[in-house]
């Protein structure tokens, strides 16, 4: 995939500031867009498995490519929000606030989350300050931390809050995960998360500034966007357990720990989010030049589709399960095998 290609969010961009300022039913634009047009989409296209030769590889890393999309993400994000804001403090409906939450939420933690997810890895200040800025705007400013030293560190083990287990529901994975992320940031640095709850409050002062039907939405967009997140969390390691080695080890992380979809346009809307196999295996690489692994376990729609499947737990089940038992008797019987 081309970097420019990725500029395609910027559709998603349009028909949410549509959602926000036109009145009904032009609201439900993005949602149907998020849960109907994208997997038909995904459908229509289909699935791209090439990968970045070398040498485009070596020199999209040197020309710093996957950098411009995602800081003119940053700028849309705060204009969106804003958008938001300044339609609510117009006046609405206790109706109407809820669904322009919904709709800012899929925005914000669909591609917010999904843009500081990219940044917090880089090791300059400009990338974990957006980073920073993106997270603290919907309340999880301890992802930065928790995300990167705890769970690239015991993702697929039992430790790992932000790692689904076989037969369990999202519901219940998603208040597991919500609090146990943030507990464990905190152990890991109570600063460094009360810096980040410290930004959090002054998007929140400020919002209250503008009355409270406006704090409320913004308290109820940032739900909806770390929900969503954690919505995409339960997909990508459903079922997946890495071999214990004793004392408390387990095996290395390998592409076959993350589930992979590699339907091409959801992929292009979640800046390769989709190739996760590849970002457990090489966590610094940029998502410009994550390849596909035919190797990883594979799903069978992009993430859009697979949240609606996993929101009816007993069909999520009845499609996963069977995969799941199919990998396990794949990977970890040749594991123990090899061991």
């Amino acid at each position: 995939m081309h970097p420019i290609q990725f500029f395609v969010f910027l559709v998603f961009t349009a028909l949410t500031a549509l959602g926000l300022l036109a009145p009904w039913p032009w609201t439900f634009a993005p949602i149907v867009f998020v849960f109907g047009g994208i997997p038909l989409i995904d459908v229509l296209v289909g699935e791209d498995r090439t990968n970045p030769s070398a040498e485009q590889e070596q020199r999209w890393k040197q020309a710093r490519v996957w950098g411009p999309v995602l800081y003119v993400y940053a700028l849309t994000h705060f204009l969106i929000l804003g958008l938001g804001l300044w339609r609510v403090w117009q006046g609405v409906s206790w109706s109407e606030l809820a669904l322009l939450a919904l709709v800012t939420g899929l925005y914000t933690g669909g591609l917010g989350i999904t843009v500081a997810h990219e940044l917090c890895h880089k090791k300059e200040f400009l990338p974990r300050t957006v980073a920073d800025l993106l997270l603290a705007s919907v309340w999880y400013q301890h992802f930065a931390v928790e995300h990167v030293r705890g769970h690239h560190l015991m993702v697929s083990t039992p430790a790992d809050p932000a790692s689904a287990r076989r037969d369990e529901n999202l519901y219940a994975f998603t208040l597991r995960s919500v609090v146990g992320s943030f507990l464990h940031a905190l152990k890991i640095d109570r600063t460094k998360v009360l810096y980040g709850v410290c930004l959090a409050l002054l998007f929140t002062g400020a919002s209250a500034l503008l009355g409270s039907s406006v704090l409320v939405f913004f308290l109820a967009q940032a739900v909806c966007a770390f929900v969503l997140l954690e919505f995409v969390n339960y997909l990508e390691h459903y079922g997946l357990e890495r071999r214990p080695l004793g004392n408390g080890r387990f095996e290395k992380v390998t592409p076959i720990h993350s589930w992979n979809s590699a339907h091409k346009f959801s992929n292009l809307l979640l800046f390769n989010l989709q190739r996760h196999s590849d970002h457990h295996a090489l966590a610094h690489l940029p998502y410009t030049v994550l390849k596909h692994h035919d190797s990883a376990p594979q799903l069978p729609s992009g993430y859009p589709g697979m949240i609606l499947l996993a929101l009816i737990p007993p069909l999520w089940f009845r499609v996963m399960n069977p995969k799941v038992d199919e990998w396990r008797s794949r990977y970890q019987a040749k594991a123990e095998m090899n061991g």
